[in-house]
C-alpha cells in the first residue's frame, strides 16, 4: 500500500473520530444536555437488530471479541446498515465502545460497499438523567436503489470466479484458488476508483491492498471458509498503510497476504513473475518482518507452517550447497520449465545462493552444460531477487 493509500484507511476511522470530537465540544461550549438540543428528545423508537447464526458468528472474528451487550449493539448496526437507516437505534453504550464495535462491524463484512464505516451519532437520555441509548447516523456513498444494482453484479462475477474451483479441493486448495484468481484478475492501481472496497475489485478489476483483502475475505466467507481481515503497516522502512487477511485451516490460523502475491504491487511483473507464493497461508515468521497490525482486532499466534507453498513444492532449502543446486537446476533446464522457484530458510543461505546466481557464473555453467540444447539454440533468463521472503525466482527464455 502506497502512503496515499495509507492515508484514505486511516480517513475513514478518523472520520468517527472527528464526528466524536466535534459533539463532545458542541457540549462543552453550550453546557447543555442532549434532551435541550433542538431534534434530540428522550428515548424514542425501538432497536432492531439482524439475526446472527452460529455458522455466521464462526466466520464473523469481531463479533466473536465482544461482551452480549456489544453483540446485540452490533446486530443493531448490521440491521441499520443493511436497511440503509439515516438513524440506527442502539442501546446504552459507552462511546469508545460504540466505536469499537462498529469497527468490528466493518471488519466482518466485506459485503457492505455502500458505507465505509464513518458515522456521527448522538445520546438519549432518560427525562430523569442517565443514558437510555443512542443514535448512529452513518456515512453512505450511495443510494439504496444504486446499491442493491451494483451488489447483484458483484455476485455474478463471485459466482463466476468460483465456478473453477474442483469440487473435490480441501480448504487450502480452495485459499490458493482465490488468492489466484485475484492476483489474475485484478491489476494493482492505486488510482483505481473505489479501492478501499470490492466494488473496485469486482467491477473495475483494479484495487488496492484493502480492496485485494476485503475480496479476498468476501470470497473465502461465501464459501463458509473463515477468513477476516487484518490491518496496520508495513514495516519495510515506508511505514505506509496495509491491510491483509488471517485464515484458519482446521484449528490452526495462518495470514494471507494477496496484495503482496501480485507481481504488479512490487513492479515484478518485469521480470517475468507470474505470482509470489511466500504470504499464502504464511505464520508469524515469515510475515512479522515486514507486517505489523494495528490492534484493531487481537490476533493468535499463527506457527504452523504446514501449508508453506515452497515447501509443499518441494523447492524449500534450509541452506545452500552448490553442488547440490547446480545438479537441480541442470534438471530444470534440461526440462525446459518455465519457471524455477527456490526459497531458503536463512538469509545467510540466500545470500550464498543470489552470490551465486546474480552475481556469479553458475547459471551460466548450468546452460553450457546442458546436453539437450540443439545447435545454435540460446537460452537466457531472468531473476527476480530481493525481497523480504528468501525467495529467487528464475524465469527461463
Amino acid at each position: 500500500m502506497t502512503d496515499k493509500e495509507g492515508r484514505d484507511d486511516v480517513e475513514v476511522k478518523r472520520k468517527i473520530k472527528q464526528s466524536i470530537l466535534v459533539l463532545l465540544l458542541l457540549l462543552g461550549l453550550c453546557g447543555c444536555r442532549m434532551e435541550d438540543i433542538p431534534g434530540v428528545g428522550n428515548l424514542s423508537g425501538v432497536e432492531t437488530e439482524s439475526t446472527v447464526t452460529q455458522q455466521q458468528a464462526d466466520l464473523y472474528y469481531g463479533y466473536q471479541t465482544l461482551s452480549e451487550e456489544e453483540k446485540q449493539v452490533y446486530r443493531q448496526l448490521m440491521a441499520g446498515l443493511e436497511a440503509f437507516e439515516k438513524e440506527i437505534r442502539v442501546g446504552p453504550i459507552a462511546k469508545d465502545r460504540l466505536e469499537a464495535v462498529a469497527n468490528m462491524v466493518m471488519t466482518d463484512h466485506p459485503e457492505y460497499f455502500w458505507t465505509e464505516g464513518g458515522f456521527r451519532y448522538y445520546e438519549e437520555t432518560w427525562p430523569g438523567g442517565g443514558t437510555a441509548g443512542m443514535k448512529v447516523l452513518p456515512d453512505y456513498l450511495m443510494s439504496q436503489e444504486a446499491a442493491a444494482q451494483v451488489k447483484t453484479e458483484i455476485e455474478a462475477t463471485a459466482k463466476e470466479w468460483l465456478s473453477g474451483i474442483p469440487s473435490d479441493a480441501d480448504t487450502y486448495e480452495k485459499i490458493k484458488y482465490v488468492y489466484e484468481t485475484l492476483i489474475h484478475k485484478v491489476d494493482y492501481d492505486e488510482t483505481s476508483p473505489n479501492n478501499q472496497n470490492i466494488q473496485s475489485v469486482f467491477l473495475g478489476k483494479s484495487s488496492v491492498c484493502m480492496g485485494y483483502a476485503k475480496a479476498t475475505q468476501y470470497l473465502l466467507n461465501r464459501m463458509g471458509i473463515f477468513c477476516t481481515l487484518v490491518t496496520g503497516t508495513v514495516t519495510n522502512g515506508s511505514e505506509a498503510g496495509h491491510a491483509w487477511n488471517l485464515v484458519k485451516i482446521q484449528d490452526a490460523y495462518y495470514y494471507v497476504d494477496t496484495t503482496w502475491g501480485n507481481p504488479g504491487y512490487s513492479a515484478a511483473e518485469a521480470s517475468g513473475v507470474d505470482i509470489f507464493y511466500s504470504y499464502l497461508c504464511c505464520n508469524d515468521k515469515m510475515l512479522k518482518p515486514t507486517h505489523k497490525a494495528d490492534g484493531t482486532i487481537p490476533l493468535p499466534v499463527c506457527e504452523d507452517d504446514s501449508y508453506n507453498y515452497y515447501k509443499r513444492k518441494g523447492c524449500w532449502y534450509e541452506g545452500y550447497d552448490r553442488n547440490q543446486m547446480y545438479q537441480e537446476l541442470l534438471q530444470t533446464v534440461s526440462a525446459e520449465a518455465h519457471t524455477t522457484e527456490l526459497c531458503f530458510a536463512s538469509r545467510e543461505a540466500y545470500d550464498q545462493a543470489v552470490a551465486d546466481m546474480v552475481n556469479g557464473t553458475l547459471l551460466q555453467e548450468v546452460v553450457q552444460n546442458t546436453g539437450n540444447l540443439s545447435p545454435g539454440q540460446q537460452v537466457s533468463w531472468q531473476i527476480y531477487y530481493g525481497g523480504w521472503d528468501n525467495l529467487l525466482i528464475i524465469v527461463w527464455n
